[in-house]
């Protein structure tokens, strides 16, 4: 009889995927990869919770006791206290928009902006001291709630918001006869200086998270080319695997026929080159998707016979057969191999299966000039001749099974 084939121990190169994935530091384990569009939207989230507290945490520490103060020496009209109410308003309102992915469109700007601006003007008219007075909070402040507002926005359209308030204070501080050297120099200074700040805090936050994005998108490339390399190493060591298999059960056929030791018109040569064939078949279809592996390779055997003339009953198995690995499908079937390749005529082949124990039949009008070898511990192969009939049997037994 034919030597029993080696085992590899490796899966199909077919059945091999490798997810991008980064390593676990600590424990060596590929967990998921961040996506870039995730990376981003938390530093973006960051730089936004940022100016929510500066601009909030400003209008209560800063600017909340100076409209008391203002109000108690002023009165409630000149306090400016209404302003503070409805720029806090404003930003709320702006906040939760921007926070829950709004503010893309022109719609929150064009609503918030001009009233803003408006509040700022108001400030300035009607402030005590003038424009760059104590008590003129609403031009320094405006901007940090406009920053909200146009937090989707391009920064020129900050940037056009900031030149409106500044002319506009300008205007107002021309008009009521200000303009002179020192106050136009601490106008410019104070309008230059806030400015400054909150446009460091808006394009700062941009700047930042491109780069956070930039450095996802380096980490998800060089992860997909990792992972691309390590597919197609273990793609190509199945492919190894697959032909030193192919090689071991062909090999010897080639080499016999090649130095004329092989003469084909000997029962047992023609067996060997029988049971080369068919297990070249099975080889094939291994890696196939399908619901019951076993019986499709089965079917593969059962085909090869066929070709040679072989009337094969392939039953349908009698139960769910469980998945099984693939050297225990090989030990099951190779005893199914020798015996059709040993069949005269026809075969019968079964297979009754449960959970935790797996037989393959064949029934085969065939002679055996030796047993069948037990491939595996966990498969137990046995064979009875009747006559002119051989059954053989492979019988697979799981961990949980009880012994019989």
């Amino acid at each position: 009889m034919v030597s029993p084939p080696v085992l590899p121990d490796s899966r199909p190169a077919e059945r091999i995927s490798v997810a991008p994935a980064r390593s676990d530091p600590q424990g060596g384990q590929p967990v998921p990869k961040e996506s870039v569009a995730n990376v981003e939207r938390r530093y973006d989230r960051a730089g936004l919770w940022v100016a929510i507290v500066v601009t909030f945490g400003w209008q209560l520490a800063g600017v909340a006791p100076v409209v008391v103060q203002s109000w108690l020496k002023y009165g409630l009209a000149t306090s400016g206290a209404v302003t503070w109410i409805a720029f806090t308003a404003l930003g709320a309102a702006a906040a939760v928009v921007v926070l829950r992915g709004g503010g893309y469109g022109l719609a929150l700007p064009l609503t918030i902006c001009p009233i803003l601006l408006a509040g700022s003007v108001i400030g300035s008219l009607m402030a005590p001291g003038g424009v760059i007075g104590h008590f003129n909070w609403q031009f320094a402040v405006v901007g940090w709630f406009a920053v909200l507002a146009l937090w989707r926005r391009r920064l020129t359209e900050l940037l056009s918001f900031y030149a409106a308030n500044l002319v506009a204070g300008g205007i107002i501080l021309a008009v009521s006869g200000e303009a002179n050297r020192v106050s136009v120099g601490r106008f410019i200074a104070l309008g230059c200086g806030i400015s400054a700040l909150q446009i460091t805090v808006f394009a700062g936050a941009r700047m930042v998270t491109a780069m956070a994005r930039r450095a996802a998108q380096a980490e998800d490339e060089l992860a997909r080319t990792r992972s691309a390399h390590i597919a197609a190493e273990a793609v190509q060591a199945a492919r190894r695997t697959r032909y030193e298999t192919i090689t071991g059960t062909v090999a010897h056929l080639l080499e016999g026929l090649a130095t004329g030791q092989l003469d084909l018109s000997e029962p047992d040569a023609r067996q060997q080159v029988a049971v080369a064939v068919t297990r070249l078949r099975r080889y094939l279809v291994e890696a196939d998707d399908v619901p019951d592996q076993l019986w499709h390779e089965l079917r593969a055997c059962a085909d090869a016979a066929e070709r040679r003339g072989i009337a094969v009953d392939l039953v349908t198995p009698a139960g769910l057969v469980p998945q099984l690995p693939l050297d225990i499908r090989r030990a099951l079937t190779e005893p199914i191999i020798s015996a059709l390749a040993a069949t005269a005529a026809k075969a019968r082949i079964t297979v009754i299966a449960s959970a935790d124990e797996v037989a393959v039949a064949i029934l085969a009008d065939a002679k055996l000039s030796s047993p069948v070898p037990d491939l595996h511990e966990a498969v137990e192969c046995s064979h009875d001749p009747d006559g002119e009939m051989l059954w053989v049997q492979a019988r697979w037994t799981g961990p949980s099974a009880s012994p019989s």
